[in-house]
């Protein structure tokens, strides 16, 4: 599972309400471009001594903040009435090939000697004796039986040891295994039976070869040819093999990872055990009694595999780690879930799919999503090829591709709420702004003009870089941004226009210097016993925001 869109106003406010603290943020180093243009103006007089208070007000932003914003990312939609539905797609879960098929690493010991016991006088150039074609075959378990690997990367490692006096020539060829239309090919001299010289160690790199794994005869499965020949190296002097004397070869194949399989998978059962996936849509957002009014929640069950599937999920829980509140799926749809097999033309796939509706007919999915999970639980298991090998040991399958499972999540903003808080963190540094320690007084001012059905309570903490909060830029009483006019279904009929000010002060000044994190919460209140709250696609924030400030202006 090997994995952001946020909820209704959670990310539009979250967002935007960022993008006003931004600004302020933003402000301060636009002071200190106003101040430049001051120093060049005062710079081209003749040099006089002087020091002076001056009092400027500096517009910052105008924005008109809304949903409409947030449309190219595809996460809103709105229908006929302007009714705003969010949008979106999650992947849970997904069993990659690694958890279908285990390719063994596999050791094999050859030996290469004189049978004879009279011993053989060899030559330089000479064979020491022939060694027909041998099959290799690979225990793959699970009752896999593949005619074909396209190795993605795998290694050979190879240790040779030679009795004799005389340095020995190894070749060790795999007719089956091959690379732009090469078998795979290993040359070798083997040092003699000498201190220090008694043993060659090597690796092999079996990335890009494809394998045939179908032996001699062609109608065997996980089942590669090798063969080998050994003669007296041409530069070596003559000697005498007695029996026994010669080379040994010591091969392991490891670490191999298949870019692409061909055959039968088998009939096997891949247990699924209980695990939680990351679920963000509702991230850094909380709520009190929070109810949506409708939801549905598609799974789509995506094979890649070119191999029939027989699924079985359970334990489905909606987690809000947060809260430590856990809401389990009542639905019995996830008990026996038939996927049927992938096809491919060439390198292309084509997966099949398999949706599961989980709508408020047939489950409680509207408490489920009202718990504003951040996580998702779930187990089970999958069986592989439940009827057999229909394909006629043609399943497949290719690297990074399997069976996927994504939630597809359609909330209609429409719900209830006594209030919800999002909460965020910016990372600012204001230590080499320099003229901020020319500023007196003053006040950043905000005016907003609140099209949204609801109260918007506002805070930001300056926490130092020991993660203490050491100040706080809104006055409690002074934080409040009032909700639209509303009408008896809910509905903004006026948008209401409210004033805010940012203090900033001395010691403010001194405490922004010491910031390293601003943390913005912001609560949303809801008016008591309200109808459904409803976001249309005209709802909007007004945003202006003006510097009030008093600066001394200092120059010598």
């Amino acid at each position: 599972m090997k994995k952001t869109a946020v909820f209704t106003k959670t990310n539009i406010f979250k967002a935007r309400i960022n993008d006003i603290y931004l600004y302020i943020m933003g402000l301060l180093r636009k002071i200190c471009i106003l101040l430049l243009i001051l120093v060049a103006f005062h710079s081209c007089r003749k040099p006089v001594s002087a020091n002076w208070d001056v009092d400027v007000v500096f517009p910052v932003v105008k924005s008109s903040l809304n949903i409409k914003n947030f449309i190219g990312d595809s996460i809103f939609s709105a229908d006929n009435t302007g009714l705003l539905s969010l949008n979106v797609t999650r992947e849970i879960t997904a069993i990659k090939l690694d958890s279908l098929l285990n390719l063994p690493d596999t050791s094999i010991v050859n030996s290469f000697t004189v049978p004879s016991p009279f011993g053989v006088a060899l030559v330089p150039g000479q064979a020491l004796t022939f060694f027909p074609s041998t099959e290799l075959n690979f225990n793959i378990s699970n009752g896999v039986a593949l005619k074909k690997i396209d190795v993605r990367s795998g290694l050979l490692k190879v240790k040779l040891t030679n009795s004799l006096s005389q340095p020995l020539d190894l070749i060790y060829v795999i007719p089956s295994a091959k690379k732009n239309g090469l078998p795979f090919t290993i040359f070798e001299t083997v040092p003699p039976l000498l201190p220090n010289h008694d043993t060659l160690f090597k690796t092999y790199d079996l990335s890009g070869y494809s394998l045939n794994m179908q032996g001699l005869s062609g109608n065997v499965y996980n089942t590669i040819v090798q063969a080998y020949t050994v003669t007296l190296n041409p530069g070596a002097s003559s000697v005498t093999a007695n029996y026994g004397d010669g080379a040994n070869a010591y091969l392991t194949y490891s670490n191999i990872i298949p870019n692409y399989v061909e055959g039968y998978f088998g009939q096997q059962t891949i247990t699924l055990p209980l695990d939680t996936a990351r679920f963000d849509i509702f991230e850094n957002f909380q709520a009190s009694n929070f109810m949506l009014n409708n939801a549905t929640l598609n799974f789509k069950i995506l094979n890649e595999f070119g191999a029939e599937f027989n699924a079985s999920l359970s334990n489905i829980k909606a987690i809000n780690s947060i809260n430590n509140n856990t809401v389990p799926l009542t639905n019995g749809l996830f008990s026996n879930i038939n996927i049927n097999r992938a096809t491919k033309s060439g390198n292309t796939i084509y997966p099949s799919s398999k949706t599961i509706s989980v709508t408020s007919s047939n489950s409680n999915i509207v408490p489920f999503l009202s718990n504003l999970p951040n996580k998702i639980s779930y187990q089970g298991s999958i069986n592989v090829n439940p009827l057999g090998n229909l394909s006629g040991y043609n399943d497949f399958a290719f690297y990074n591709t399997g069976i996927r499972v994504f939630a597809d999540v359609n909330i209609p903003l429409r719900f209830n709420a006594s209030y919800f808080k999002l909460t965020s963190n910016s990372t600012v540094d204001f230590t080499n702004v320099k003229q901020l320690e020319n500023v007196n007084s003053g006040n950043f001012v905000i005016s907003a003009l609140n099209s949204y059905p609801f109260r918007a309570q506002l805070q930001a903490y300056l926490i130092n870089d020991q993660n203490q909060v050491i100040d706080s830029l809104f006055t409690p009483g002074n934080n409040f941004m009032e909700k639209g006019v509303v009408d008896a279904q809910n509905i903004v009929i006026n948008a209401t226009q409210t004033k805010l000010n940012v203090p900033v002060t001395k010691v403010r000044i001194e405490n922004l210097k010491k910031t390293k994190t601003i943390k913005l919460v912001t609560y949303f209140i809801m008016p008591p016993n309200p109808p459904d709250i409803k976001l249309y696609e005209n709802y909007s924030f007004d945003i202006n925001i003006v510097a009030e400030l008093n600066y001394n202006v200092n120059q010598n």
